[in-house]
């Protein structure tokens, strides 16, 4: 897990520093409860302009999880998040803000959360808990089988064995090594009975990311040698995905 923190005051950044590592390591016993969780391999890198984020992350987009104060010099918080956002969904961004005023602004960015100052720290590692999770929803899970509706009963699928989804009009179109099934839904009802493992890369397509060989510009290529639509924006979101399953 790779976590970046941009806050333009040491004080915040060091004291913020202590508690990401602390909830990496399993967090404190009376929090997480007697036994603490299993640690998370964490690395942590702190920032103390948007100026300075954005010039790392110019050259680095494999953070997974970035705690941003609002209120910055120069290039504040939100204005940061944006020019994320114009390349990036996937970084899950959590704003820290001492004003309650900004909180509406993070919905144009799709920010995971907001935490007043001073941070609570168990609220901060229960939004660290939901951070983690969607990073990890990019992972299949070996054996994992998927139940889809289909003419009033199920059908059961194997996630290991799908290679991606493409819709058409009201019904989606899931792809295996050998065969496709028709199934009548939209695709974003589709994106989440997938789940972990899958990437939405196009308005029509969703890829499993472990079939995936290679991205280039314009698509997400297959072991199968299928070239998948992706979406110019999704790019380094996709690059991201492709890295974290290698």
């Amino acid at each position: 897990m790779r976590i970046a923190i941009c806050d333009d005051e040491y004080a915040q950044r060091q004291f913020l520093q202590e508690l990401v590592s602390s909830w990496a390591q399993g967090g404190t016993q009376s929090e997480r409860g007697e036994s603490g969780t299993a640690p998370l391999p964490t690395t942590i890198r702190t920032f103390d302009s948007a100026e300075a984020f954005l010039f790392a992350f110019a050259e680095d987009q494999s953070f997974d999880i970035l705690l941003l104060d609002i209120q910055l010099q120069a290039m504040d918080g939100v204005a940061l998040a944006k020019e994320i956002r114009k390349e990036n969904e996937v970084l899950q961004i959590i704003f820290i803000t001492g004003y309650s005023d900004y909180i509406a602004e993070g919905y144009d960015v799709s920010a995971l959360h907001y935490l007043m100052k001073p941070v609570d720290e168990q609220k901060l590692f229960a939004v660290l808990d939901r951070a983690a999770a969607r990073v990890k929803a990019f992972t299949v899970s070996p054996g994992r089988t998927i139940l889809f509706p289909k003419g009033g009963g199920m059908v059961r699928i194997s996630a290991a064995d799908i290679h991606y989804a493409e819709a058409f009009s009201h019904y989606v179109t899931l792809y295996t090594k050998d065969k496709q099934q028709d199934f009548s839904m939209r695709l974003s009802d589709m994106e989440q009975l997938l789940g972990e493992g899958f990437f939405r890369c196009h308005r029509s397509y969703i890829v499993a990311i472990q079939h995936v060989r290679r991205v280039t510009r314009t698509a997400m290529v297959l072991d199968s040698g299928k070239e998948i639509p992706l979406s110019r924006k999704l790019y380094d979101a996709a690059n991201q995905a492709f890295i974290r399953s290698c």
